[in-house]
């Protein structure tokens, strides 16, 4: 570490250390040391759309292959309509300081219109079974507001440390929307809010669907006591109001349209108003639930929860049940889930480090409560909603698999990439499940660029196809196996590599489709693009299987909804010692899940001891 680099860093340390007396040092901003020195992620040429060639052919036949050729060719021809859009995409790129992606991409989520649960929001369900002896819910609770709001105060003071891979500095922006965020909902596109830094801040507590506005801090914006937060934790509990059914978070369970109608109507009322900015100017919300019966039901709690103990429109939702499971619930807008995981991982250090510290319960009052004012007619639109969300819930099933074998600790010592082994076992399972390869979304994160978000990388390509056929025909030999794992492997490592450099092809596709609907009729363009009604590019863009995958010990399960009707939603943890992989679909395909992730545990083996080792 170099001298500056030192001195930074303790300083920072310090800044951390004092952060609950609100000490700063003017001038000394680690969070964004590096941020103006990120390049921007760079504009593909045109002409490298013709890998698109390669990530279609192994999911379209012959015919399709060929009109999809025929396509791009048209496309990218000279002065074709490709010429065009990428002409505009580098003009418009010129004025935007962040970059030509993040703006299209930030729309396209205010832009959606459906519902956010299960199809938005990501949930994480956290690894905490050693201390849990050490705590009572409103004692873990306290830890777990304390800690989060130290976080909050480092990245609102600028002080959180900057985060590298290896030795690559990557975008901290999204940390500034992790916390006092919600995201508002209103006609035709959303409006997702960060509100400013206050020296006095607070939380909401939800518990039996009855909202409290603890305060975090005192009026000098001194974090308060564990102690004093345990006991505000305590007294909610003891009160044990029962639900006075108000039903206020169903409206974040409608589609956007049915949420602002529904927001719109609450807001008339001056009381509702007030609770309204109570929760939306919040850190965070703190769901205390009751303790479920087995792990694919706390999926589900996390994932699609009953419609109540739920504020979805949310940045953050921490889900704390009675039995001391914690889990996460995000809204996706403001950031990703590798931030949020990487900042979870850092409390999580810190609150089983402090295990054995006595925490002391106090005399304090109850929080106040958010009070509602509901007229009949409304409070008949909120049930009729809550009733349309239970129709969602019993049409998703949610399943997992804990594959406890191996983990990247083993996978590595074969000197062979851990996201690599994991795909291509999917592809494995994939082929063995349903007798052909289909698209596959890989999330892959480019935050080594200024505002970087994610690129997508398709991991079924012409290699791992191949491996996928011979290996179920089994009738090739070990040797043969192992060449094509290699190659496998070594197709998904260099598309990913391309990817994380800015050299992926659908993030490029998506923008100049965007210039089309923005400026088609002024170009000239009167209708879509062919090569976007092609099959090669819808079967491309039908994310049968959507994956991501995060590598935090803290994490048990991360999981998120199917994208599409007839697909499946993959969330995977590669651990030292094992795999975890949660899994969404819609109920009709139920089985076909069953034997996915069946399949998905031998192909683990078969890959590992059969064909690697």
């Amino acid at each position: 570490m170099k001298a500056y680099e030192l001195l930074q860093f303790l300083i920072a340390t310090v800044l951390s250390d004092l952060s609950n007396h609100r000490i700063y040092l003017k001038g000394v901003i680690p969070l964004l040391r590096n941020q103006e020195t990120l390049p921007l992620l760079p504009i593909p040429k045109l002409e490298h759309l013709l890998e698109f060639l390669q990530w279609i052919e192994p999911i379209v036949d012959r015919e399709e292959f060929q009109e999809s050729q025929e396509a791009l060719a048209e496309f990218i021809m000279p002065n074709g309509d490709g010429e065009k859009l990428q002409k505009k995409l580098i003009e418009v790129s010129k004025s935007q300081s962040s970059g030509w992606l993040a703006p299209l991409w930030n729309d396209m989520y205010l832009e959606y219109r459906g519902q956010l649960v299960c199809n938005m929001n990501y949930y994480a369900l956290l690894e905490n079974v050693n201390y849990k002896s050490q705590y009572t819910v409103a004692t873990l609770g306290a830890k777990l507001i304390y800690e989060l709001i130290r976080e909050y105060i480092e990245i609102s003071s600028k002080c959180f440390h900057p985060e590298f891979s290896k030795d690559q500095p990557l975008c901290m922006d999204q940390y500034n929307h992790i916390f006092k965020s919600v995201r508002l909902p209103l006609f035709k596109k959303d409006m997702y809010k960060t509100y400013p830094f206050t020296n006095q801040h607070h939380i909401v507590v939800y518990y039996k669907n009855n909202m409290y506005k603890v305060e975090t801090s005192d009026s000098d914006g001194n974090i308060q006591t564990v102690d004093k937060l345990a006991s505000k934790l305590q007294r909610i509990i003891d009160e044990n109001i029962e639900d006075k059914g108000n039903d206020i978070g169903s409206l974040t369970t409608a589609t956007r349209e049915n949420a602002s109608t529904l927001y719109e109507s609450m807001e008339m009322d001056s009381t509702n108003r007030n609770s309204l900015d109570t929760l939306n100017t919040a850190v965070f919300v703190l769901c205390i639930d009751p303790i479920t019966q087995d792990l694919k039901t706390s999926q589900e709690m996390l994932l699609l929860s009953n419609g109540k103990n739920r504020y979805f429109d949310k940045s953050c939702q921490i889900i704390l049940w009675e039995n001391l499971d914690i889990g996460f619930n995000n809204e996706h807008t403001g950031a990703d889930a590798t931030p949020w995981f990487s900042l979870i991982n850092r409390v999580f250090s810190k609150i089983r480090n402090e295990a054995n510290n006595e925490i002391d319960l106090i005399d304090t009052s109850l929080p106040d409560e958010l009070e509602w004012h509901i007229p009949n007619e409304l409070k008949s639109r909120l049930t009729d909603q809550l009733n349309k969300h239970q129709d969602l819930v019993h049409s998703i099933y949610v399943d997992h698999l804990m594959f406890n074998h191996f983990g990247k600790g083993l996978i590595k010592t074969e000197k062979i990439s851990p996201d690599a082994f994991f795909h291509i076992a999917l592809q494995i399972a994939q082929y063995k499940t349903f007798g052909k390869l289909r698209s596959t979304y890989e999330a892959v994160s480019i935050r080594n660029f200024k505002n970087g978000r994610t690129e997508c990388a398709r991991a079924v390509n012409e290699d791992v196809s191949t491996l996928a056929i011979e290996i179920s025909s089994k009738e090739s030999a070990k040797d043969r196996l192992k060449e094509l794992y290699q190659n496998a492997q070594d197709a998904h490592v260099n598309r990913i590599k391309k990817c994380q450099n800015g050299l992926g092809i659908e993030r490029h596709l998506f923008a100049l489709y965007k210039m089309y609907e923005k400026y088609g009729n002024e170009l000239g363009i009167s209708s879509p693009p062919k090569l976007y009604d092609s099959p090669g590019y819808k079967q491309l863009k039908h994310d049968f299987i959507s994956t991501s995958g995060v590598g935090f010990e803290s994490i048990r399960l991360f999981g998120f909804g199917p994208v599409v009707d007839d697909g499946y939603g993959i969330g995977y943890v590669i651990k030292d010692d094992e795999i975890n992989v949660s899994l969404s679909t819609k109920i009709k395909n139920k089985d076909k899940g069953i034997e996915l992730l069946n399949n998905l545990n031998d192909a683990f083996l078969l890959l590992m001891y059969t064909v690697i080792q």
